[in-house]
């Protein structure tokens, strides 16, 4: 037995009232002899024994009905057999994943699994807690009608979400909820990718009641890919894409909502894609939104994938002689390729590439260290002169294996070329950067504006950006670093002078409620609709609708947010290959614990989530004998 109030057992020290006044009734004075009353002595002798009896009856039922009230008032459960149900603390884990949104028979398999758990909320009571967490990690609390009420307005992801955290977090919610009877109840779509390969939750004692509808009939055409190369068009490049379909299917890739090309593949599944390659050009100029097409199938949330290009003239670039042979001829052969232009030092949008011991070169600069460690000083001036708050350390020669870094603590992305080029990158001569924000701040530069590191090397920084600058703390010379001699250093020298030095700004590809940091020059997002949503720390939420999202630093666009849903989304095969019974049982697979039960249908899944709480409260039986023991203590007083 538990109890929902258990302060209130502390009216049970009432019992004493009825005791005390049974004692003081018992008092007896001084014993006065009158002949007169002897003959009721004798009668009183007589009748002593059915008195005492009555007495204490009356004091058994006084302390019976305080008892029973003080009981009542602290709202006993327990498991005995009856009607109903005890008190329930029940976490409704509710699939809301992109596959949920299949169409069958004009009604979602989200609409389905909706009503499954409308069903369990209309058997609540009032004394039960309930939540509903869905698969992005919303948890939703309150009364069954609150709870009723946000069922109606949630609506499937544009991802996967997370199935496996969200019922760990149900675990804890119906954990919190004692001294009900603590149940999770899980209802989803039974996909493949509901959970991934290897997460176990362990439930350990609390019941867990799983409910899934199969979605093996469903033949789903869907595109899982689509890439612009290169980052910047000036103004045309490629799109690289990939479609799975059941049979042929029609593609169209559109650029700002104009249709400029038109094809077919054949049937192709998801796990071997039919993957296009397709050359265009844009008239427009800035950030471009674009995305590929297939026609509209039960599935409709994977049947369009967006990207992103900035469509602008070549950035334009002045090369100097102490920047060293490698970097030299890495800008002239993009300056042949047409992706840079060459322009005046010191122009209005060029950037200048050089050592840091170049002498007189202005913002925006991308600069390694010097060839020769003498101008080591030198480099330090200049550094001081253009407000960079980094200063180069003492030189370094053993030889260590450089490491991408990421600024707000992301997984990396290997094969982007700001991560493999400096992943791995053998350095054997180096001078470690020292942050120096003093000097930044006394020369003029923006304290404010912090640095990102990109690697580090022996521990220490060795290439880092900010505001104007690239900085690398090792001669771009084979001897001392092996990072000209990569096959990603082109490209990646071509990204650090578009983005981090030009006005292209950031490209970020990310899926429906992801988290990002490291934002902290973005004041907005701009939505597919138009409308701009202010951002006030250096963290977002990804949005949940699929589209391209443009970053805003007040009235600029200052990069793109990319959302697509994952690729494996797509592959709406159940988890067991064979049915809602066989997707039960492998969802099973994934949640340890004392209690794991498989519902073969909504009724019985129900039953089963009451069922793991059988019996009732015992308020209104404690209620009712208080009040039997109150008519008989005055049926009895009174007699």
């Amino acid at each position: 037995m538990a109890f929902l109030a258990p302060l209130f057992l502390t009216l049970a020290t009432l019992v004493g009232v009825p005791l005390l006044v049974h004692l003081l009734r018992r008092k007896v004075g001084r014993t006065v002899d009158f002949p007169a009353v002897r003959y009721l002595t004798r009668m009183e002798q007589e009748h002593s024994r059915d008195l005492k009896l009555r007495h204490l009856l009356l004091l058994l039922l006084r302390l019976l009905a305080v008892l029973a009230l003080a009981l009542a008032a602290a709202r006993p459960i327990a498991k005995l057999a009856g009607l109903g149900h005890a008190p329930v603390a029940l976490a409704i884990v509710l699939d809301n994943s992109m596959s949920t949104g299949i169409i069958s028979n004009e009604r979602s398999v989200f609409d389905s699994l909706r009503a499954d758990v409308r069903g369990v909320l209309a058997d609540l009571s009032n004394d039960d807690r309930a939540w509903i967490v869905t698969a992005d990690g919303r948890v939703i609390g309150g009364s069954a009608p609150s709870l009723l009420a946000s069922l109606n307005s949630l609506a499937p992801l544009g991802g996967r979400g997370d199935l496996a955290a969200a019922t760990r977090r149900a675990v804890g919610l119906a954990r919190s909820g004692s001294p009900r009877a603590p149940v999770v109840a899980i209802v989803s779509d039974g996909q493949r990718n509901a959970f991934t390969m290897d997460s176990v939750v362990n439930a350990g004692t609390v019941p867990v009641v799983i409910l899934a509808h199969g979605t093996n009939s469903v033949r789903n055409r869907a595109v899982l890919a689509a890439t612009a190369e290169p980052a910047r068009w000036t103004p045309s490049g490629t799109v690289t894409f990939a479609i799975s379909a059941p049979d042929s299917s029609d593609w169209r890739v559109l650029l700002d909502g104009r249709t400029v090309a038109r094809g077919a593949v054949a049937s192709a599944p998801v796990a071997a894609p039919v993957r296009l390659t397709q050359r265009l050009a844009s008239n427009s100029t800035g950030w471009v939104r674009g995305k590929v097409e297939v026609d509209a199938d039960a599935l409709r949330a994977d049947n369009a994938r967006w990207f992103a290009v900035r469509v602008a003239p070549p950035p334009m670039v002045a090369v100097r002689q102490e920047g060293g042979a490698f970097l030299s001829a890495a800008l002239s052969t993009l300056v042949d390729e047409r992706r840079l232009e060459r322009g005046a030092e010191g122009a209005a949008g060029t950037v200048t590439v050089s050592g840091a011991d170049a002498p007189g070169v202005r913002l925006p600069v991308l600069l390694t260290a010097p060839l020769d460690p003498v101008r080591i000083g030198e480099a330090n001036r200049t550094l001081t002169r253009l407000g960079i708050p980094w200063r180069f350390g003492a030189i370094a020669r053993n030889l260590v294996l450089a490491r991408a870094a990421s600024s707000d603590g992301a997984p990396l992305d290997t094969t982007a070329p700001s991560v493999s080029v400096f992943e791995g990158t053998p350095v054997r001569l180096r001078y470690p950067l020292v942050y120096s924000p003093g000097g930044a701040a006394a020369s003029g530069a923006s304290a404010s504006a912090m640095p990102d590191t990109l690697a580090t090397a022996g521990g220490s920084a060795w290439a880092v950006a900010g505001d104007g600058y690239v900085l690398i703390g090792s001669p771009l010379e084979p001897e001392a670093t092996e990072l000209p001699l990569r096959a990603a250093f082109v490209p990646w020298v071509l990204e650090a002078l578009s983005r981090r030095l030009g006005e292209d700004g950031r490209l970020i590809e990310a899926v429906p409620g992801e988290h990002l940091a490291g934002l902290r020059a973005v004041t907005g997002l701009e939505g597919p609709d138009g409308k701009i949503v202010g951002t006030n720390s250096d963290r977002l939420i990804v949005p949940n609708e699929a589209g391209v999202y443009y970053l805003r630093r007040q009235a600029a666009r200052v990069g793109a947010l990319v959302v697509n849903p994952e690729p494996e989304e797509s592959d709406v095969v159940g988890m067991g290959q064979g049915g809602a019974d066989s997707a039960v049982a492998a969802m099973r697979t994934h949640i340890a614990g004392r209690d794991v039960t498989p519902a073969t249908s909504a009724r019985a899944w129900r039953t089963l989530v009451f069922e793991r709480a059988a019996g009732q409260g015992l308020l209104l039986p404690l209620v009712a004998l208080a009040l039997a023991a109150l008519l008989a203590e005055a049926w009895l007083a009174r007699h």
